[in-house]
């Protein structure tokens, strides 16, 4: 749904739709997922679903390696090079370039490979929206759905800052998991996977230092703007303008976990928060979407999206969740 409003304000995505997105609309001409069907995926969701595939696969067992080759395989994808973000793709080219060498003597080096002038782009979100498989996979273990994080991360995104975005967002998942999570358990989850992602991060010889801002300071910020906002403002409008929607993963990943905490986990009104927020779209609705729909399930979507998805994008949601399961299952 984001795919059409993607790098769009919330002003000219009330201009170009005539008001709110909250369906599946055609991708305007001047997007990056122009020429696509409505309900097509971004990489913000095609990224996570194939390497939930690919962990489904090695029975649940996730590793860097298991992460570079699924980001390998997608970059071979339609996907690639129309969506392909800074981080992702420079480091999908530079895996390529290495793969005549030792596969990971570049790791902890790829910021001196990229943007030096612009660390943002080294920190992009593209870590925080294949973290979910993270939580999925970690069988109720908060710390290990931050280990698994940190596996994935950093076979892409191998800074302090992109490691703790990437925790958050899978020590959510991992609580929201559980039959008695609330609202309140999984943003502690969160902050608490933030947290001790960036200190273990900051631990390890293989990951490039350099300075940007707190996510964890920035989700603090989310927290108090979604509860204390006062009636006459909006909170997500608030959270756009305060912390921001775009690429940067300490504006991503607060800002939806702040909409998660606004909209109390209403799977539906979270993902059309974010699809109308502006910017990132599909990053921020793609997380928040994964959020709500593992905190309250398949039933807070609408029914007809299950087959519509798998039509539009050649997916089989229902085989890969029965995978997932059962990859689970085999780790229990």
């Amino acid at each position: 749904m984001g795919a059409a409003t993607e790098a769009k304000s919330t002003g000219q995505i009330k201009e170009i739709f005539g008001g709110r997105v909250e369906s599946f609309q055609k991708p305007p001409r001047d997007v990056q997922a122009r020429g696509r069907k409505p309900g097509q995926v971004t990489d913000a969701f095609s990224i996570p679903y194939m390497l939930t595939n690919a962990i489904v696969q090695a029975d649940g067992k996730i590793t860097r390696e298991i992460a570079m080759e699924s980001l390998l395989e997608w970059g071979d994808t339609e996907y690639f090079e129309p969506f392909a973000g800074m981080t992702t793709r420079k480091a999908i080219i530079e895996m390529n370039r290495q793969k005549k060498m030792n596969t990971w003597d570049y790791i902890g080096h790829l910021g001196n490979k990229l943007f030096k002038g612009h660390y943002y782009a080294l920190s992009s979100n593209g870590a925080a929206v294949k973290a979910y498989p993270a939580g999925l996979f970690s069988n109720g273990n908060v710390d290990k759905a931050i280990e698994n994080a940190m596996e994935i991360a950093i076979s892409s995104h191998d800074d302090p800052w992109s490691v703790s975005g990437a925790c958050a967002i899978a020590a959510a998942i991992c609580e929201a998991m559980k039959y008695d999570a609330t609202v309140y358990s999984i943003v502690q989850a969160a902050k608490y996977g933030c947290r001790e992602g960036e200190a273990l991060a900051r631990k390890r010889t293989d990951i490039h230092v350099y300075p940007g801002p707190s996510v964890a300071k920035r989700l603090d910020m989310a927290i108090d703007i979604a509860l204390h906002t006062s009636d006459d403002k909006n909170p997500v409008d608030e959270m756009r303008d305060r912390i921001g929607s775009g690429p940067a993963i300490a504006e991503t990943v607060p800002t939806a976990i702040g909409i998660f905490i606004a909209e109390r986990g209403d799977g539906m009104k979270c993902i059309c928060d974010g699809v109308n927020i502006g910017d990132e779209t599909s990053a921020i609705a793609s997380i928040v979407g994964a959020l709500c729909g593992t905190f309250r399930g398949s039933r807070s979507f609408p029914e007809d999206y299950l087959d519509f998805l798998n039509e539009q994008n050649g997916f089989d949601l229902e085989l890969q969740a029965g995978g997932v399961l059962s990859a689970c299952e085999n780790l229990s």
